[in-house]
């Protein structure tokens, strides 16, 4: 009785190709995250005055959009905060260390 090796099936196995870590870091600084984080809070507040405004003046009649977009807007201002005080904790943390 002959036993076939594990070797005939290795030929059917896909393998993905490895990234190095020069293609996994791709150049983007943390300031560049802030920035982009920075403007789509501003443009989410922008639409949601925006939407207000509409409303206001009767160019539409959805009160759930409006409510989304102030929803959305507050929800973005609130997570940057509180990204902010984290970083500020940790600059404070690392201040506090000894030499």
């Amino acid at each position: 009785m002959a036993i076939q090796g594990i070797n005939a099936i290795n030929g059917n196995i896909a393998v993905a190709p490895v990234k190095t870590t020069t293609e996994a870091t791709s150049a983007v600084s943390f300031k560049d995250l802030l920035l982009d984080a920075l403007d789509n809070v501003n443009a989410l507040e922008q639409e949601s005055n925006r939407i207000t405004e509409d409303f206001i003046a009767g160019n539409t009649d959805s009160i759930h959009d409006v409510l989304i977009a102030s929803t959305k807007a507050s929800i973005a201002t609130s997570f940057v905060l509180e990204v902010r005080n984290k970083v500020l904790d940790a600059y404070q943390e690392i201040m506090r260390m000894q030499i």
